[in-house]
């Protein structure tokens, strides 16, 4: 594989949730500490930035175009780059500020799933410390409807699913470990059954984000680890991208032909790293899975119409 090129120097405190838009030809991403969604254009080089009022930690494309979904401290919420519209859908962290939501993706039924953590992150977007494992993991129809569909978790990450679709992945990342569950979709419902564990206490940082390409494979980036792991369908680590910075946070695969994996940065914890905080891309010999796009209700499309 090739070492991967800083993409856009301009660091996040936090970057996050790459999310390539194969439509428009650009990737968004988010910075939590920042309060920010990012955007770089391929065709241009253009890189724009949009302020929110709390961490926005997870993004997905969305069945109405040029509107995307937004985590936003413990609420979801609509938002287009054109003319920055925002409209708000649902509570999902009940126990906002407390509890904020972190890493989500939406799922081939049209459903988002997001896990939330307790809030380590200060009102102005400074770390806090926190523990325990009172994170859940949330899967939120179209309708709004928001289900738990399990507990537990420290900080919950990774929010992938196989290319058969029979497999969810998410994990823990204090308890280092990343489970894999059975996925059951029935229509436009959709859930997870039977955790087990998938990969755990691998010795390279703790597991952030992660991407899945078309042969199975996770590709899992390491908070303090320097890298991305490539992780067999079996469990087992068959190989690691090296990263000139230590704090990785999340992966996605996009481009034109799926084989490019933009890569976000943290530059909090890591401040004497020059590149920490950047976005960095990378031509990889897999492809990605094709990504689920939420599934706006009829009633909701009409108030963005009017949006």
């Amino acid at each position: 594989m090739k070492v991967a090129e800083c993409l856009v120097r301009e660091r996040s405190l936090c970057g996050e949730s790459p999310l390539w838009d194969a439509a428009q030809r650009c990737l968004h991403w988010t910075d939590i500490n920042g309060f920010a969604i990012r955007r770089f254009v391929a065709a241009t080089g253009d890189v724009k930035s949009w302020k929110f009022d709390g961490p926005v930690t997870a993004l997905a494309l969305t069945s109405m175009d040029g509107w995307l979904l937004a985590a936003v401290g413990g609420r979801l919420l609509f938002w287009s780059a054109e003319g920055d519209r925002r409209v708000e859908f649902v509570a999902v962290e009940r126990d906002w500020p407390k509890h904020r939501l972190n890493d989500g993706a939406a799922d081939a039924a049209g459903n988002f799933w997001v896990g939330s953590m307790p809030n380590n992150v200060a009102e102005d977007g400074s770390e806090t410390k926190v523990e325990g494992f009172t994170g859940s993991l949330y899967r939120v129809a179209p309708d709004g409807e928001v289900s738990v569909c399990d507990s537990g978790f420290g900080i919950t990450n990774t929010v992938i699913w196989s290319p058969s679709l029979e497999r969810f992945y998410c994990a823990c990342t204090v308890r280092n470990v990343i489970w894999e569950y059975d996925y059951v979709r029935d229509g436009a419902k959709s859930n997870v059954t039977n955790r087990r564990v998938f990969a755990e206490k691998v010795d390279v940082g703790l597991p952030d984000g992660s991407a899945m390409d078309e042969d199975g494979f996770v590709w899992n980036c390491r908070w303090g680890g320097k890298g991305i792991l490539r992780i067999a369908p079996s469990g087992e680590v068959v190989g690691k991208i090296e990263m000139p910075v230590s704090n990785v946070t999340h992966c996605a695969f996009g481009g034109d032909d799926g084989r490019t994996l933009f890569i976000t940065t943290a530059s909090m914890g890591a401040e004497s790293e020059a590149l920490a905080g950047c976005l960095f891309a990378m031509r990889v010999p897999a492809r990605g899975v094709p990504i689920g796009k939420f599934r706006v209700s009829p009633e909701w499309a009409e108030r963005l119409r009017r949006a």
